[in-house]
């Protein structure tokens, strides 16, 4: 069984992972997102056209998470 310490470690080096990856997207896309910042699925021409750095169910599950925690 794992203990604080393994669990603790999994989550800093998926921190980590998730954070480079951001990292080397923007690097690579400075001119506009050509995959989703999150999943790094291909973003439609369209999307990517408007400035859009999710796919769209990235942007949905984004927007339906803010709307969850979001101050009434």
């Amino acid at each position: 069984m794992a203990d604080e310490i393994d669990l603790a470690n999994d989550m800093i080096d998926n921190e980590v992972s998730r954070a480079l990856k951001k990292l080397r997207q923007q690097a690579l896309n400075v001119q506009g997102a050509k995959f989703c910042v999150e999943c790094d699925d291909p973003i439609p021409k369209a999307r990517q056209d408007l400035g859009f750095k999710l796919c769209k169910p990235c942007a949905e599950e984004n927007e339906r998470r803010k709307s969850l925690f979001a101050n009434d």
